[in-house]
């Protein structure tokens, strides 16, 4: 679907964007993770051509049409939902009966055609985001590029606009490139990157990724830590002391069944924290701290 090789951009003395290559298969989600000024956006806007790379080239199959959500709202604040949306139906140059016929099949998929004749700037985020959405899948596009498409929306906005989503792309095969920084909405996408200051990190499937940075967490509260110490010693067990608890890093969570049956006596209460991509987030960003910190010594 999409094939980026070695872009980078600049903008006077600040690199944005450096040697960045990728490839995007279709019918996959694909997550570009990264903080706020990692570079994400920027490498959206060179996919869309809203800015040239510097250097790098950037190859879409043939047949393909785009959709795109921006980070920001993009309706006029003054008309209604489905005002917006025939406007944008009209550029695309679409007839007004095929126009109508599809607005309402979106409206209703999304929940919003019994509002459709509010004024978009009276929408609350989770109205204003599905209408956004609306507006990119209007031309039906087989790539719909989402750039950080929940920000500033409650949990259960959030929850529905990806359950929204997945039924789009199981339904019309749809290829998604998204951007976020809410690192679990990456939990199950197909591939992931995580880019930092420009730069590539690290990238795979989120499985993958799990099993080289993230360990399983058993949370141990202990009656006698001494002897819980010993027998993670003796059995070579990875842990951490954090405040009260013992933590010990395991490769999966069914590990932890022996091990709790023989500490059974001796612990008040345990939890178990699966392997996460938050966690393999984390440790990468720490390697990355670590390794500035020598370069600056």
């Amino acid at each position: 679907m999409l094939t980026v090789k070695h872009i980078s951009k600049s903008f006077n003395d600040i690199q944005a964007v450096e040697d960045v290559s990728f490839h995007v298969k279709k019918g996959e989600t694909f997550a570009f993770l990264g903080t706020n000024g990692a570079g994400k956006s920027t490498v959206i806007h060179m996919l869309i051509k809203l800015l040239e790379p510097d250097t790098g080239t950037i190859h879409f199959v043939q047949d393909k049409l785009i959709g795109v959500v921006f980070q920001s709202h993009r309706l006029d604040e003054e008309f209604t939902i489905e005002e917006n949306i025939m406007m944008r139906a009209k550029l695309y140059g679409m007839k007004r009966n095929d126009a109508r016929k599809r607005i309402k099949e979106l409206l209703k998929f999304t929940n919003l055609y019994e509002k459709r004749n509010r004024v978009y700037g009276e929408c609350s985020g989770g109205e204003k985001r599905k209408a956004d959405i609306v507006r990119a899948l209007i031309h039906q596009p087989n790539l719909l590029i989402l750039d950080e498409p929940t920000t500033g929306l409650d949990a259960n906005s959030r929850a529905e606009i990806w359950s929204m989503l997945k039924q789009l792309q199981d339904e019309h095969d749809l290829t998604i490139f998204l951007t976020t920084h809410y690192i679990e909405e990456a939990e199950d996408v197909d591939y992931v990157l995580i880019m930092n200051e420009g730069k590539i990190e690290v990238e795979g499937t989120p499985e993958k990724l799990r099993d080289r940075y993230s360990k399983t967490r058993l949370n141990i509260q202990a009656k006698d830590k001494n002897k819980i110490y010993d027998i993670l010693n003796k059995q070579n067990y990875m842990f951490e002391i954090e405040e009260e608890e013992i933590v010990v890093l395991l490769n999966k969570s069914i590990e932890a069944i022996p091990l709790l049956n023989e500490l059974e006596k001796d612990i008040h209460r345990f939890s178990i924290q699966e392997a996460s991509l938050e966690h393999v987030y984390l440790q990468v960003t720490e390697q990355m701290k670590k390794e500035e910190k020598r370069c600056l010594h």
